[in-house]
């Protein structure tokens, strides 16, 4: 599994540059993504019914370990705080998933490419900076493309 952070300041174009990503690196394999959030909004057009997005966030602060909704077309899991490493793990075990685009994360040790002006000092392991407000061009994003099929897999501990 190739796992890369993409990490950048609040509004750098994060969400975006990865929703970019993922087609082309689905020619390539399985794509899966965490994404680090300060806190989650649950109320998100999943294609799920409101009320069951809604339901299972009321299951969870009611103190449930585990809460998965579930409808025709997705299923969600609300469970307690993971660190990046146990959440790595559940999506290496979680089928057969080749690629792992994680939004955020910036303090660890996975290789990153960085939407913000960020020292060496501050962040390790940048290995590609894009210039803020980017132009999803199409050679930049094959350029990254690229850059992440030629990772190294990232080994879990």
């Amino acid at each position: 599994m190739k796992v890369i952070c993409i990490i950048g300041e609040k509004k750098s174009g994060k969400t975006s540059l990865i929703q970019y990503l993922i087609p082309y690196l689905k020619q390539y394999g399985t794509v899966g993504c965490i994404k680090h959030a300060q806190e989650l909004d649950l109320d998100l057009d999943l294609d799920l019914d409101t009320s069951t997005v809604k339901d299972t966030d009321r299951f969870f602060n009611a103190g449930a370990e585990v809460v998965i909704g579930s409808s025709e077309q997705k299923t969600i899991k609300i469970c307690g705080g993971k660190n990046l490493n146990e959440l790595l793990t559940e999506m290496a075990n979680s089928g057969n998933v080749d690629f792992v685009l994680v939004e955020g994360f910036k303090s660890s040790d996975l290789p990153k490419i960085a939407l913000s002006d960020f020292s060496d000092e501050e962040v390790s392991n940048i290995i590609k900076k894009v210039p803020k407000d980017f132009e999803a061009r199409e050679e930049m994003i094959k350029e990254i493309v690229e850059l992440i099929i030629s990772l190294e897999g990232t080994k879990l501990s």
